[in-house]
């Protein structure tokens, strides 16, 4: 008897597979790296006529990385929680979540108060007007991701408190693809701002 050959399916074939949201979403993850790779790109063009010899790495921009890094921890957390159907816990390491998105921003804030501090300013040389566009930018991409949070927050409570909803909900595969959303998302957001961080401390 002969044995069929067994084929790796291709790129596309796996993402025909995918619910249709998980595929937008890394289509607008890619666009959104594509995004601040040109930014990046004029960041550095303008560094060569804007000279930003006064710029300190803001402490706070420091603090910022540090929570974005605990956040994507909890972030892998909710999806585990979600798959072995944790309720209570997942509803927690939500608003965990939340909470150090919120704080995320909080420091963003002072580090820019920081920016303003050292005479860089959104108003002044391009170069210090990049700093404030890509950073603002991340903010607004994490922003989103906090309103899916908060949603989910609530959506989970009703889990807590009905066995008959959590057995509901832990079923569903749409509400499994939200989770895989929400992780997936969450630790791009980090690795994005890794690598915003990462070239204001060595280029600047």
């Amino acid at each position: 008897m002969e044995k069929k050959l067994q084929t790796q399916p291709t790129l596309f074939e796996r993402i025909e597979k995918q619910h249709p949201f998980l595929t937008i979403l890394y289509f607008a993850m890619t666009g959104s790296g594509i995004l601040f790779l040109f930014l990046l790109v004029a960041l550095t063009s303008a560094l060569r006529k804007y000279d930003l010899s006064a710029f300190i790495f803001p402490k706070f921009f420091m603090v910022s990385t540090i929570v974005i890094l605990i956040s994507s921890y909890f972030a892998q957390k909710t999806w585990e929680n979600f798959k072995n159907d944790e309720a209570k816990l997942l509803r927690q390491n939500l608003i965990y979540l939340l909470f150090l998105g919120i704080l995320f921003s909080v420091a963003q804030y002072l580090g820019w108060q920081e920016l303003r501090g050292q005479g860089i300013d959104f108003s002044g040389k391009p170069a210090g007007a990049y700093l404030y566009i890509l950073t603002g930018l991340h903010i607004l991409h994490l922003l989103g991701g906090l309103g899916f949070v908060l949603v989910q927050i609530l959506h989970y409570q009703k889990a807590c408190d009905d066995s008959v909803q959590a057995l509901i909900i832990f079923s569903n595969k749409y509400e499994k693809m939200k989770m895989q959303l929400l992780r997936d998302y969450w630790h791009f957001l980090d690795l994005l701002w890794i690598a915003i961080a990462l070239y204001m401390w060595l280029k600047l």
